[in-house]
């Protein structure tokens, strides 16, 4: 089972900064995730929320604010360079695209233009770049530009219902028994799975892989015999 670092080591490093994919790649992270927005200049920034409010105590908009402005308040990572820390660490890669936001599909069109640029190493590192979504018109629009794409289920009754052979699933879901039967012979990303149940839950279902702030504590519990 893979161990994808939620944001980074994000359990004990600044979320989503480069330090905390470096620290995921010591501690032994088998890939990363991390989310993605467009700048006001078009720049795709690994971010998850909407605003600095959170993070940085500050009321900037992603969207609104160009890539300088934002390296000038917080510390903030692009996709290209946390990609090629990716290729050169040979992790693999869950990107996904935040939605609604007010470029619309812009977001996957971005995120395939660098991936088509980088392909050649991507290629060459031997690694797995998945692109996924809350959003089911923006997995339809991937689906057609890119095929290595997963929807991201939140809910029980539309996690049943999808029939997709490959899906990221709230892990909290797998509580409920018709949710695990109907994920049964998936490829299954589980997020975001911390605890010690969780695990157990993921390990019951064969997932291919959790996704986690806690990378060391989920290798001690997936991967005993790997060490840290």
């Amino acid at each position: 089972m893979k161990i994808y670092a939620h944001r980074g080591y994000s359990q004990k490093f600044p979320e989503a900064t480069k330090t905390a994919y470096l620290e995921a790649v010591k501690a032994g992270a088998d890939g990363f995730e991390c989310d993605v927005r467009l700048t006001s200049d078009k720049k795709i920034v690994c971010f998850h929320d909407g605003t600095l409010k959170r993070i940085a105590n500050k009321p900037n908009v992603i969207a609104k604010s160009s890539l300088s402005e934002l390296k000038n308040l917080i510390d903030i990572l692009t996709l290209e360079e946390l990609l090629q820390i990716a290729i050169e660490s040979k992790k693999d890669l869950l990107i996904e695209t935040k939605h609604p936001v007010r470029s619309g599909g812009e977001i996957e069109k971005e995120v395939v233009i660098l991936l088509q640029k980088k392909k050649a190493e991507i290629e060459h590192a031997g690694i797995e770049i998945i692109v996924m979504s809350f959003s089911y018109l923006a997995v339809r629009r991937l689906r057609k530009i890119y095929p290595n794409t997963m929807k991201v289920m939140k809910y029980g009754l539309a996690t049943i219902l999808r029939k997709d052979n490959a899906l990221a699933v709230n892990v909290e879901l797998l509580k409920r028994k018709k949710v695990a039967d109907s994920l049964v012979g998936r490829r299954l990303f589980l997020w975001t799975a911390n605890h010690e149940d969780q695990w157990t839950l993921a390990k019951q279902l064969r997932a291919h892989g959790v996704i986690t702030d806690a990378v060391e504590k989920a290798k001690k519990a997936l991967k005993p015999s790997a060490g840290i």
